[in-house]
């Protein structure tokens, strides 16, 4: 059963094929992949939504509770054939770990509606590879997701190389945050009830065209409430009663890391 696991979780070739699909897919047509028809027969009428949430799956989540010695994770953006009735933007959560030499994929689930949270309005400092930040902050860039127009999402995913001039788009987030990583592997190991994927805006990254300013946030709901002696011990204390928020600040590209 354990090796059935392991084959199950290695990236498969429609998760290898929907990676490739955003890598190619148009700029300009990057947006519509985050809306879904919704037709009303009754009344004869229609409406796009916006998704404004991912979700692990059940199974997925048991299967990240057994993991150990992680040592990077990312979210890789990743896009399934154009379908007008679903969301067909299905980020892909990566997991290397120490003991096995390829990693672990993961695709979430995009749903619209949003789920309850609390917020905390204390605030925390940023670095790269990944922090834990507040649900205020959470709130804010989600926010700035569901209220920014259509015809701007796009630009939310490319960024202008300093050095050429060019544009480039990002392919995936990374987190290697040291205090991050040992959070997986202490704290939250076997003791993960939902693993979300909030997609947001970071508006003050949105007028430097060489940032990215989407900016997804990870939200852990944990099965036994986390201590605040135990976020303490790693030096952060921005955490809801309900979820944990990491935000992924390295984004590739531009801001790439070795292999």
């Amino acid at each position: 059963m354990e090796q059935a696991i392991v084959e199950e979780q290695l990236i498969t070739r429609k998760q290898s094929e929907d990676i490739i699909r955003w890598e190619q897919e148009e700029v300009l047509l990057l947006a519509r992949h985050f809306q879904r028809l919704n037709v009303i027969e009754k009344f004869k009428n229609s409406f796009y939504t916006r998704t404004n949430f991912f979700e692990m799956k059940d199974v997925d989540v048991k299967i990240l509770n057994t993991l150990k010695k992680i040592t990077r994770i990312r979210i890789y953006m990743s896009l399934e054939e154009e379908d007008k009735s679903k969301f067909t933007f299905c980020p892909i959560i990566q997991i290397a770990i120490a003991t096995r030499e390829e990693p672990y994929y993961f695709t979430l689930i995009p749903e619209f509606d949003k789920p309850k949270v609390s917020l905390d309005r204390r605030r925390t400092s940023m670095n790269q590879g990944g922090t834990i930040v507040p649900g205020i902050f959470k709130e804010m860039i989600l926010h700035n997701w569901n209220s920014i127009e259509d015809n701007l999402i796009d630009d939310l995913f490319v960024a202008k190389e300093e050095t050429t001039g060019s544009l480039v788009r990002v392919n995936f987030f990374e987190i290697n945050s040291e205090t991050i990583i040992e959070l997986f592997n202490n704290t939250f190991h076997g003791n993960i009830e939902k693993f979300i994927m909030y997609p947001g805006v970071d508006m003050n990254k949105f007028s430097d065209r060489s940032m990215i300013s989407f900016t997804p946030v990870i939200g852990i709901t944990p099965k036994e409430k986390v201590k605040t002696e135990i976020i303490s011990r790693h030096g952060l204390v921005e955490f809801s009663d309900e979820e944990v928020f990491i935000e992924y600040s390295r984004p590739c590209p531009p801001t790439c890391t070795e292999e």
